[in-house]
């Protein structure tokens, strides 16, 4: 991608959730918002998906990976030590939130909507600066593994440490959810601390049987498990636990799926959002002017395609 194409996607007229919301005032449906979207994205950087499908081509999937299940089922467990960077990630996430703690800024924060039992408690480039969380992020397995499964290197969209204190509701995102800014997506989610069934586990129905389920569902819908497990089936869930530094891939538009619910013990999650180029209603971030503190000289192609860079 030029460095006149990277500027332009960079402003604010070019921001998918923008142009959704400036499109959305004027009346235009949203299948056609999207449809514009990406075709101002295509405008912008003609050639970008077919170098992306060319680089993604050339790459070997981890070891440990079975590419047709993890397309089918939409979602992967990573084996302990599959992404040898992940411990170092967590513990140094760890080590952030305990600085977090010292300064009396874990709490509840009173402007957002979640925050009884989800609060964002760093995003960003405030994150990926972390040496060892962009060296997970940015480790060639799990590039590799994310491009295997959209068949393009994909861009890294949104990064996020979150906090669910211990909380007794069961509303909004604690429900079974698809998430919408594109068809298909990808959370990297990486555990902080140990989380077990008192921790509020992200939980998920693979895309096999969340498919079943969005066949008679609006894709928007907040479901409760009954309405999900009866058509799934309770052996379509998984509820992601282990100790700190286990990792979870999940398509979250795919895959139906619900987390921080009634745990009696605070749980501490990273959450890497992965996109296709020319995602509708996702923003592409200006890495390079986030992580101003941060070497990236050292990148390889693939690694500065993830962050918009080459």
């Amino acid at each position: 991608m030029s460095g006149a194409a990277r500027s332009l996607l960079n402003k604010p007229f070019a921001d998918p959730i923008q142009m959704q919301k400036s499109l959305q005032k004027v009346g235009i449906p949203r299948s056609l918002r999207d449809r514009i979207v990406v075709g101002t994205k295509k405008l912008l950087a003609p050639g970008e998906v077919g170098a992306r499908q060319a680089a993604a081509a050339g790459m070997t999937p981890p070891r440990f990976l079975d590419t047709e299940q993890f397309k089918q089922n939409g979602s992967y467990l990573v084996p302990a030590r599959g992404l040898a960077s992940a411990p170092a990630a967590s513990k140094a996430l760890r080590v952030a939130t305990e600085r977090l703690r010292a300064r009396g800024k874990m709490k509840k924060p009173e402007d957002q909507r979640k925050a009884d039992f989800l609060v964002q408690l760093l995003g960003n480039e405030d994150v990926l600066s972390i040496p060892e969380v962009l060296e997970f992020a940015l480790g060639d397995e799990l590039v590799a593994l994310t491009s295997s499964y959209f068949d393009e290197v994909p861009v890294i969209s949104r990064v996020d440490l979150w906090w669910s204190p211990p909380n007794k509701s069961k509303a909004e995102s604690q429900l079974y959810h698809f998430d919408g800014e594109d068809k298909s997506q990808l959370k990297v989610i990486l555990l902080v601390n140990d989380v077990d069934a008192d921790t509020g586990p992200f939980t998920f129905v693979d895309a096999v049987g969340s498919g079943k389920v969005g066949a008679s569902r609006r894709h928007s819908a907040r479901l409760d498990d009954d309405a999900v497990e009866s058509i799934a089936g309770e052996s379509a869930v998984t509820s992601l636990m282990g100790p700190a530094g286990t990792v979870g891939v999940v398509d979250t538009s795919r895959c139906l799926h619900y987390g921080s619910r009634g745990n009696s013990k605070e749980r501490l999650l990273m959450m890497i959002q992965f996109t296709r180029f020319l995602a509708p209603k996702a923003s592409f971030p200006d890495w390079k002017s986030l992580l101003t503190e941060t070497d990236l000289s050292s990148l390889n192609k693939n690694q500065r395609m993830v962050l918009g860079l080459a």
